[in-house]
């Protein structure tokens, strides 16, 4: 079956070069190529070319999730995937899950109690190491720092996702230490209309998913409005979980992951508000490993957030923006089971930002700006209290921020750094430079990045007696790309990322068996990634290749699998590959396959204590997803099948925590049915 993969893949390589060489009529889109920034010779060259491919749209896009001034993809000083809504809805992907696993470096593992959170470049990276943002809101909560994944965010409510596959603290501070995964969901001009789906799957035992998507939208004149919303029900799974200890159960009915999400914003001019509310609740039978005997636990991840925003753009040259955010939080909400206390802390965070934007020059942009917050966290519970001995705790944050680009024929040049001060640590600064500049067909990046992970709540108050601080990371990047026609691109990159003194978890060896974090030891990665995208009007091949090692990398004893160059949960190597047929006009084909080579669990303890490992085999994910646009203007329906080969993948625990794999869904077929109303433009 590999070799098959291999072939299917080298033949679609080069049916893509050969055989597909129209020219493309597709109008210029307001946010793919910065004219402003053009020189004369290029805009000249520009006219000579004739309008962009639908490639050249995607990748000369603009964007600022790696800078916060917009740039061409190709010289964003950070490594990035940009994921479009063509991609995502012609997928057919049920989740965010589906979508990230098609990023080099992106994976999923098991935590505890049935959370499944995200790794990358081979590194676990659930608790304050990604940051999650949607329409600009930190997702991740506050207490632990962490997301939840698995039919959570609103995926048939998306435009685009864009994910710097690197560190972002310099920009976002101390959640963004691995990467940072940026969801901007349609807003009232894109939606201008009511849109409502319905998206339904099966698997070999029961349902997989029931989910209901909702959104109105409209701009009239200088004022917008929208809201969203999603209502569903999930299963992580319909499989037999198994404990070290051999004790099983069914995670059919036992396994629930129900999303309830709604998104309001409102625009007027320069002034906006965004309010969101994410309740997303739970039910499990896994614990902390052993399967809990007294029956299914309910859990709950709730969280409510707010922005004010205004744009102030005193000219041409300079633009401030203030901006206010609010969240109120209560993850890991559940009732005592079994060996585990009940857990209910709420946790509020008020956050202050003002950032100035100078275009100084034509060639020279300057942006700084401060920031600040404010935590407040409430134990709820009768049987527990924070380290100060109460029931609730307070800590302040601030920060400073600043960056300059320089755009010059030669290269482009982006240094910047952030220093943040909390009341409860040490603090940190960390610096980043960057070179970037595209050459016609030929593009570069060599970045040098420091970032920190900001010890959470938990973190702070479960720390031993050493103390806590910020984790510190150095990461070198570096990548080549070259458009082998306008149709075509290949990019390569390479990395190596080390972290100092990481916050490890651990529970104490006295008869108190007490959860403690500490910062102890080295950890990191090396490797490379490697890109292949072609796009046409028949369709699109999305090829990538990542591979992790850690062989020259000191390791932390509770992550490192049974070898020199693995960390537990996590492939070295991993393929993907994203193909669509649009076979008419209205109908399209969807094939996309991930190839995992081994990986490593631990899947027991032996009779003296030690952790007992297993290499599982490589395995090949193939999902197939048919998409069609009825005659009945703004009706589409999907049809697939996600797993094919009914491999029911496994989420490993990333660290030796006591965890067996966590059974994955079985062989899931989905069925998705849309429609989109839009409101006629008035002159």
């Amino acid at each position: 079956m590999k070799n098959n993969f291999f072939c299917i893949l080298f033949a679609c390589f080069i049916f893509s070069n050969n055989n597909f060489a129209q020219q493309d009529s597709a109008l210029v889109k307001k946010d793919s190529l910065d004219y402003y920034d053009m020189s004369l010779d290029q805009l000249m060259n520009l006219k000579s070319h004739g309008l962009p491919s639908e490639l050249e749209k995607i990748i000369n896009s603009l964007i600022a999730v790696a800078s916060k001034k917009p740039i061409n993809l190709r010289e964003s000083p950070s490594v990035i995937s940009l994921i479009t809504e063509e991609e995502i809805k012609k997928s057919g992907a049920r989740d965010l899950i589906d979508v990230l696993r098609l990023v080099p470096g992106i994976d999923f593992g098991v935590d505890i109690e049935g959370v499944v959170g995200i790794g990358m470049r081979g590194n676990w990276a659930n608790e304050g190491k990604v940051l999650v943002l949607l329409d600009g809101q930190e997702m991740n909560e506050i207490i632990s720092a962490g997301n939840m994944f698995g039919n959570h965010y609103p995926i048939e409510q998306i435009k685009k996702i864009e994910v710097i596959r690197g560190p972002g603290s310099a920009i976002y501070g101390g959640s963004a230490e691995y990467g940072v995964i940026n969801i901007v969901t349609n807003q009232a001009e894109d939606i201008n209309g009511v849109c409502v789906s319905g998206t339904y799957g099966q698997m070999e035992k029961d349902y997989g998913r029931r989910n209901l998507n909702l959104s109105i939208g409209k701009k009239i004149k200088d004022f917008s409005f929208s809201i969203s919303g999603l209502i569903g029900q999930g299963q992580r799974s319909d499989q037999i979980y198994t404990d070290y200890k051999d004790s099983s159960y069914s995670m059919k009915g036992n396994s629930s992951i129900n999303p309830n999400y709604v998104n309001l914003a409102l625009k007027y001019k320069g002034l906006s508000f965004r309010a969101i509310g994410d309740f997303y609740q739970t039910t499990q039978r896994d614990g902390y490993g052993s399967v809990v005997k007294t029956g299914t636990v309910n859990e709950s991840f709730n969280s409510m957030f707010s922005e004010l925003k205004y744009v102030l753009k005193l000219n041409d040259k300079f633009t401030i923006t203030p901006r206010i955010n609010f969240k109120n939080q209560t993850p890991w909400k559940t009732t005592s089971y079994d060996y585990s206390k009940p857990y209910d802390k709420r946790g509020i965070r008020l956050s202050e930002n003002i950032t100035a934007s100078y275009d100084a020059k034509r060639f020279l942009n300057l942006i700084f700006g401060a920031e600040s917050y404010q935590d407040k966290a409430t134990d709820n519970t009768d049987s527990s209290f924070f380290s100060n001995g109460k029931k609730e705790v307070h800590y302040f944050n601030y920060s400073f921020f600043a960056q300059g680009l320089i755009k010059t024929s030669v290269v482009n040049f982006i240094i910047g750094a952030r220093f943040d001060k909390h009341s409860e640590f040490k603090s940190a600064f960390v610096p980043r430079v960057g070179l970037t500049k595209k050459y016609n067909k030929f593009h570069f990046k060599a970045l040098y990045s420091q970032a920190f992970r900001s010890p959470s709540i938990d973190n702070i108050n479960s720390a031993d007696s050493a103390g806590i601080n910020p984790e510190l990371t150095t990461v070198i990047e570096a990548e080549l790309g070259y458009q082998i026609t306008r149709k075509s691109i290949l990019t390569a990159n390479v990395y190596d990322i080390t972290s100092h003194e990481p916050i490890i978890y651990y529970v104490s060896q006295d008869s108190s068996n007490t959860d403690y974090y500490t910062n102890n030891g080295h950890a990191g990665s090396q490797g490379f990634e490697i890109e292949y995208r072609y796009k046409d009007k028949w369709g699109y091949i999305n090829f990538n290749y990542s591979l992790y090692t850690v062989s020259n990398k000191e390791k932390i004893a509770s992550y490192k699998a049974n070898n020199s160059y693995s960390l537990l949960g996590f492939a070295n190597r991993k393929i993907n590959l994203n193909v669509c047929w649009n076979i008419t006009k209205a109908l399209s084909f969807n094939t996309t396959a991930t190839f995992y080579g081994e990986r490593f669990a631990v899947v027991g303890i032996d009779t003296v204590g030690n952790s007992i490992q297993k290499k599982l085999d490589p395995t090949l994910l193939l999902n197939f997803f048919m998409r069609y646009e009825t005659p009945i203007k703004g009706l589409s329906v999907g049809l697939g099948v996600y797993d094919v080969l009914n491999q029911k993948l496994k989420f490993i625990q990333p660290y030796d925590g006591g965890h067996a794999p966590l059974p994955g869904p079985s062989r899931e077929i989905i069925f998705r049915l849309s429609y989109n109303l839009k409101f006629k433009n008035k002159d």
